[in-house]
């Protein structure tokens, strides 16, 4: 049987036995399974036996734990997290934000300044189909950090004016949710914006 690959968004323990994957291939899935002891943001292996509700799990292995992306900042972490919960809808295929999250796990280490955290959820949001309407948001400086790559992104100084225009924008797009006022890692935004 085929071997899955998925990343740990949420864990519904103890309530019930059920977790929600972002699925490599199959996207985001809610699936119940018979461990308890999974981490939030873990990469896992499993073989789905049944897929109706709920996909079932079978064979769960825990092939990697971001510690080190936990340590440095477990709040960006769980913001990533959250986003990617909330934002990709049920069964939608985004092997981008897949990528994208497999990037900070195994690079996270060129993610430690705010500017490349805020960078990185610019380009999370864009694979999750989130981008400002308005014509600040409409500028050549927008389009040419939307096309270019995460590592060309962080390589580079920003000057503090995009920096505000990216508050401006990463606030917007997290605001277009309906669970915005309850979303409990909000506070990155709030905390971390320019003065």
């Amino acid at each position: 049987m085929k071997k899955n690959i998925g990343i740990v968004l949420k864990n519904h323990f103890p309530t019930n036995k059920t977790i929600s994957i972002l699925d490599k291939d199959l996207g985001k899935i809610r699936c119940r399974i018979k461990k308890k002891n999974i981490s939030v943001g873990s990469i896992i292996s499993y073989t789905i036996v049944s897929k109706k509700i709920w996909c079932l799990l079978d064979g769960v292995e825990v092939l990697y734990i971001p510690f080190e992306t936990a340590i440095d900042d477990i709040l960006f972490l769980h913001h990533i997290l959250e986003m990617c919960y909330y934002f990709i809808p049920a069964e939608s295929k985004n092997t981008e934000a897949f990528k994208l999250i497999s990037y900070l796990y195994y690079f996270g280490y060129k993610i430690k300044y705010i500017i490349d955290k805020k960078l990185f959820l610019f380009k999370l949001f864009l694979f999750l189909g989130l981008y400002c309407e308005g014509k600040r948001f409409q500028t050549p400086r927008f389009h040419t950090l939307a096309i270019k790559s995460i590592d060309t992104l962080i390589d580079k100084q920003l000057h503090l004016k995009i920096e505000k225009d990216l508050d401006m924008w990463l606030y917007a797009c997290v605001s277009t949710h309906p669970m915005f006022r309850s979303l409990k890692t909000i506070d990155f935004l709030y905390k971390n914006r320019c003065p």
